[in-house]
């Protein structure tokens, strides 16, 4: 997360001067040679810290901090002010400023200062999402932060509450029925049947009795009349997963469906009108499958109302944390175990292991190692052996015999190659600091 500091300062030189410094940290820099370019600069939003002098002509450094305490709360304001002024420093301090310090400043105590209160703000910037990420996901039931499972509870959120047909694509494993479940469960359908069907379960002559029902006697082995999902359903929702593998003939009976609300039961004559909110999932390309004529374009098109894209799990890396803690409280219950959690190298395989089977597949692999465990922690032999041998294939070799700096070159140009070029992440991998590793980045000639 890069951030921006916002510099307030009718003195050009410190301004300029600390502008460079900071941004030379890597961080976002505005600076304002007054107190009123400086509330401009807040109004339009983006700030997260604000190092302000204390004296200046017109809006001071006081009424900026007293504006950023009152009307942003949680940006940080450090006040700067001169050896004669310290009584109002102090009195900053008690109206709210992070911290402050005399001139002539000491450039590395205020980076010390920036880096803690920025630190801080994170934490609780984090915290409050997390809060409310988790408020949304009780109710959405989609776990994860990341900014890409982020955009589909967002996008979850939008279409719940409208009648418009909702096709969630994807691949194989990667949470479309929970995705369709969060949409009935925030829709005003909620108090009414939720309906699944799996279409690829079933065949083509069991799938439209199963849809749309049959009459007794309509069949050998139809001893009873039988009502459909969509019957069912009624007033509520069905979700037809893997809907790209039902044949023509039930393509055409489910058009109908979706543009007249009507349909007979196999065998019957009874025309039976229902109000169903019509969510469809599958792993494949349905624009593909039209142009090679397996999937009605008419159809496709009455399906697709709100397209919602679940991304694979080796796209949203940052939710595996959360979704290990899920599973482990949900099989620690099952199997009445008390694993407490996962030791550090079996944790980093999992974060480096892509999921081809997206978030099904971690299922299973914590299932079996809640089983497997026997210990308070879940351990590197407890996973399958799959997951540690690809997990391994990000390691760096350093051949024997190399000499210091040509090992850290080696380290350094792997990990930024590895960051796809992200000079603040692989500082932070490597414990450096910004400033450091742009000089080792000369010094090894490292583009």
């Amino acid at each position: 997360m890069q951030f921006t500091i916002l510099i307030i300062d009718d003195e050009k030189n410190i301004r300029d001067g600390l502008a460079a410094d900071f941004e030379m940290d890597g961080y976002n820099v505005k600076t304002a040679a007054s107190g009123k370019e400086g509330l401009d600069f807040l109004e339009k939003g983006g700030i997260d810290l604000v190092i302000t002098d204390l004296r200046m002509n017109g809006i001071s450094g006081e009424e900026v901090l007293q504006h950023v305490t009152s009307q942003m709360p949680g940006i940080p304001v450090i006040v700067l002010t001169g050896h004669g002024s310290i009584d109002a420093a102090v009195k900053a301090m008690q109206n709210g400023a992070y911290d402050f310090l005399t001139k002539p400043l000491d450039l590395n105590q205020l980076e010390v200062i920036v880096k803690r209160a920025l630190e801080g703000r994170e934490l609780r910037v984090q915290h409050e999402a997390l809060l409310e990420t988790v408020k949304a996901s009780q109710k959405t039931q989609i776990t994860g932060t990341s900014p890409a499972i982020l955009r589909v509870t967002e996008l979850v959120k939008k279409v719940a509450p409208a009648k418009i047909s909702v096709l969630i694509t994807g691949e194989s494993g990667v949470g479309k029925e929970v995705v369709a479940r969060s949409i009935h469960n925030l829709s005003p359908r909620s108090g009414k049947n939720l309906v699944i069907v799996n279409c690829a379960a079933l065949s083509e002559s069991l799938l439209e009795s199963e849809l749309f029902g049959h009459e007794k006697g309509s069949f050998t082995g139809a001893e009873n009349l039988h009502r459909g999902k969509f019957e069912l359903a009624n007033g509520g929702t069905i979700f037809l997963d893997e809907i790209g593998e039902i044949n023509q003939s039930t393509q055409v009976k489910l058009l109908r469906v979706l543009q007249e609300r009507k349909f007979e039961r196999v065998g019957g004559e009874q025309t039976i009108e229902v109000d169903v909110r019509v969510i469809a999932a599958t792993n494949k390309n349905l624009e593909k499958e039209v142009k090679a004529g397996r999937f009605r374009e008419d159809l496709f098109f009455r399906l697709n109302g709100i397209n919602i894209e679940v991304p694979p799990l080796r796209e949203r890396k940052d939710d595996i944390p959360l979704l290990l803690n899920e599973f482990l409280e949900r099989y620690n219950e099952e199997n009445s175990k008390s694993v407490k959690g996962f030791d550090s190298e079996s944790r980093l395989a999992l974060y480096k292991y892509d999921w081809p089977g997206n978030i099904r597949e971690l299922q299973h692999c914590v299932e079996r190692a809640v089983v497997m465990a026997n210990g308070e922690e879940i351990t590197a032999d407890d996973l399958p052996p799959s997951i540690m041998n690809r997990s391994s294939e990000n390691v760096i070799s350093i051949p024997m015999g190399i000499k210091m700096d040509e090992a850290e070159k080696i380290i350094i140009q792997q990990n930024l190659a590895f960051n796809k070029g992200n000079k603040s992440r692989t500082a932070d991998i490597l414990g450096i600091g910004r400033k450091t590793l742009h000089r080792k980045l000369e010094e090894f000639g490292i583009e």
